[in-house]
């Protein structure tokens, strides 16, 4: 691995100047980006000046004893010296030299960090003064030594003794205090009592929006017989349900005005390519009295909005931003003139902002902007000025609430079971502990929560090319993900009050505890050869056994692990959240614990192809090759731009999911087959999946998301 040292940050010679960090070059004022292959030589080359480099110690250090033929090596060093021609001064740096190799005939100057070399300095300085009062006082100890009688050995002892009591008392009492300090620092528990708000036995309700004035909720549920999504409106004093809402299409609520007499409802069908926002207005008894379509949208997610009276608009999470489907921003729209103005500009490598709410009193909004693999919590003014972040975490948040005063913010987070509230004046964060395994789709407060009770968030199917049977391993409301195929065995975990391992082997399944300390899973990849699983959650990467159930590694990063693959045995592709939220694939050597950056495009899954080449996703779902070799990238094909988006190398493939069906597709000729005879029931989709293949036979273990019957509750704590 040729890596320059840390401290240097730039390299200067002829009329060049090598950034290192950013692995480019700047001269004249123009600045050229290098591949990880011409960055590699280079810095070799800068490492041996003036002296000639042979084509095996190319080899040896630069495409580290990797197979390489001369054609590869001379277009390497020609594309090399084409890029350090294009100066004004066009000097000759790199000459070749025939039948010995290649030299590089330039003064170089390298250039270093102050504050690292300031700091080594003070460390050199620290260790001289040490070593004179050692050189200064080792004489006169060893000469005093000489003259010690039994009395004073004596003495000696009892010192050391009771050093050593006093020591171990100080730990005993240190020990003590972090102990109950921890135990003071544990979060406190909320328990909940539920009390059932919905009337029917038979459908499924979600998307629960709440009124400004509290005393109304608007909710969907599912049609049994249309399948079709209408809304209800539970009044939280009567408990009395009332439809209010029935389109030919999905219809969501997604905001209200803020005297609570109306709401705001989106239509949607994204076969149709439908979508509207619509506003009703209510009687007294909570009938609907007119309706009025209010925009038409293009989105085939859910919307966010608030109500602005008092200027007759609205602001709303509108997709589409930066021509990204699943980009969102919010965007205030008048709603007597149809004019709009951005709100918030989020980056373009996140989800964007995905919901909205509006304090009491009216001055503020609070939204939670979906990064990859962590949350963001902001408030702002209602036209987006005076944006303050107030919280982040590694984990998903949906919503943000306020408090009534509007000083207080409150979220909940599923993984965790935590409910935080946030106190804007005092800037203080409290967390307390809530047992809600059983719910979903929780609107919160200070001590009372809105909720539905768990669809079937997630059940494991297996699936093979012989006989293309679609069969159920587990039907349960637990969540269940990381599907793993490991030979014969398939294994997967469940989220309960612990993580477990499952696997299914000879048509029985078996579960136990997960050697894991982490409740959820952001990526992994199973090395089929180890027999090794690599899980990545938030800044860490664990290195996991599953047969053993064992925890073989653990590796702590300072940015956020966006996906983690296989590299070979030895090595992982990791992407990184950079600080301009960049995610860029980097290697990372296990045996030498060296992180190197190989691709500079943004990514959002990578694997390991045949050859050592690299396929990565970018931000479009696009696939590219990537040949580290040669430092160059193709496009391989652009899959359908869905939310569910799945996707593995195998053999010479690319298997992916669109949600509803698998597809195989070619990279020799070019063509898909859609495995499954027809697409799954509406109310299934798949989110992740595994593949492997015996002789010509393809099995899969899947992990496929089903709604079922629930209710509406209202939680208390007591």
């Amino acid at each position: 691995m040729i890596l320059l040292d840390a401290n240097i940050t730039q390299v200067k010679f002829a009329d060049w100047l090598l950034l290192t960090r950013s692995c480019s070059l700047v001269s004249g004022g123009t600045t050229q980006e290098l591949t990880p292959l011409n960055y590699k030589i280079l810095s070799y080359f800068i490492l041996n000046p003036n002296r000639i480099v042979s084509r095996d110690e190319f080899i040896s250090s630069v495409w580290e004893n990797h197979y390489v033929d001369d054609n590869a090596i001379n277009k390497a060093i020609s594309d090399l010296r084409r890029i350090l021609k294009s100066s004004d001064s066009a000097q000759i740096l790199i000459k070749t030299h025939y039948k010995k190799g290649y030299s590089f005939v330039c003064d170089v100057e390298l250039i270093l960090d102050t504050k690292l070399l300031s700091s080594d300095s003070a460390q050199h300085d620290l260790s001289e003064y040490s070593y004179e009062n050692e050189k200064f006082d080792v004489t006169p100890h060893l000469y005093a030594s000489r003259k010690l009688e039994k009395s004073s050995i004596s003495a000696h002892l009892k010192q050391i003794l009771y050093f050593k009591i006093t020591i171990l008392i100080s730990i005993m009492v240190v020990s003590l205090f972090f102990i109950g300090y921890w135990f003071l620092q544990q979060p406190e528990s909320l328990r909940l009592e539920s009390k059932k708000l919905s009337i029917s036995e038979d459908g499924i309700y979600a998307s629960l929006n709440l009124s400004p004035s509290s005393e109304k909720l608007a909710v969907t549920k599912e049609n049994i017989k249309t399948g079709i999504d209408e809304i209800f409106l539970i009044d939280l004093e009567t408990h009395k349900n009332t439809k209010i809402i029935s389109e030919q299409f999905d219809s969501y609520p997604i905001g209200w005005a803020s005297n609570s007499n109306s709401i705001y409802y989106q239509i949607i069908n994204n076969d149709k390519k439908v979508c509207e926002v619509w506003r009703a207005d209510f009687k007294i008894n909570n009938e609907v009295d007119s309706k009025e379509k209010v925009l038409e949208c293009d989105s085939q997610y859910i919307l966010s909005m608030v109500s602005d009276d008092q200027h007759n608009r609205m602001v709303y999470t509108k997709f589409g931003y930066r021509n990204v489907p699943s980009l969102s921003a919010l965007v205030a729209r008048d709603l007597s003139t149809g004019e709009e103005f951005q709100v918030t500009s989020p980056n373009i490598d996140s989800f964007g902002d995905r919901f909205v709410s509006l304090s009491p009193n009216k001055e503020k909004i609070a939204f939670v902007r979906m990064q990859t693999g962590y949350s963001q919590i902001y408030i702002a003014k209602l036209d987006g000025s005076m944006q303050s972040k107030i919280y982040e975490s590694n984990v998903r948040i949906n919503r943000v609430e306020w408090g009534e005063d509007s000083e207080e913010l409150f979220w909940y987070v599923p993984s965790s079971q935590s409910l935080f509230t946030f106190d804007i004046k005092t800037v203080s964060l409290q967390e307390k502990s809530v047992s809600s395994k059983r719910f979903s789709n929780m609107i919160t407060s200070q001590d009372v929560f809105l909720a539905t009770t768990r669809t079937a968030d997630a059940d494991i199917y297996t699936f093979n090319t012989l006989n293309n049977e679609l069969k159920q391993i587990t039907d349960t409301r637990m969540y269940e993900f990381g599907p793993v195929i490991d030979g014969n065995i398939f294994y997967f975990f469940r989220e309960d009050e612990e993580l477990t391992l499952n696997y299914y082997l000879d048509n029985e399944l078996k579960r136990l505890p997960s050697s894991l300390d982490i409740n959820t899973v952001s990526s992994s990849d199973f090395n089929k050869s180890e027999r090794t699983l690599a899980l990545s959650h938030g800044n860490r990467v664990i290195l996991y056994k599953p047969y053993e159930n064992r925890t073989v590694d653990k590796f702590v990063f300072e940015k956020q692990v966006v996906h983690v693959s296989w590299f070979n045995d030895s090595r992982l592709l990791l992407i990184f959240e950079g600080e301009q939220s960049e995610q860029h694939i980097w290697m990372y050597d296990l045996d030498s614990e060296e992180l190197q950056k190989i691709i500079h495009s943004d990514a959002y899954q990578v694997a390991q192809a045949y050859s050592n080449k690299i396929i990565y996703q970018d931000f479009y779902t696009n696939l590219h090759l990537f040949d580290p070799t040669e430092g160059t990238s193709k496009l391989l094909l652009s899959v359908p731009n869905n939310p569910y988006i799945k996707w593995c190398y195998l053999d010479e493939h690319i298997y992916y999911s669109t949600g509803k069906n698998l597809i195989k597709y070619s990279l020799e000729t070019q063509k898909e087959t859609s495995l499954f005879g027809k697409n799954l029931e509406s109310e299934k989709f798949i989110l992740d999946f595994s593949v492997d293949k015996n002789e010509s036979v393809e099995k899969f273990i899947l992990q496929i998301h089903t709604l079922k019957s629930n209710e509406v509750v209202l939680l208390e704590a007591f």
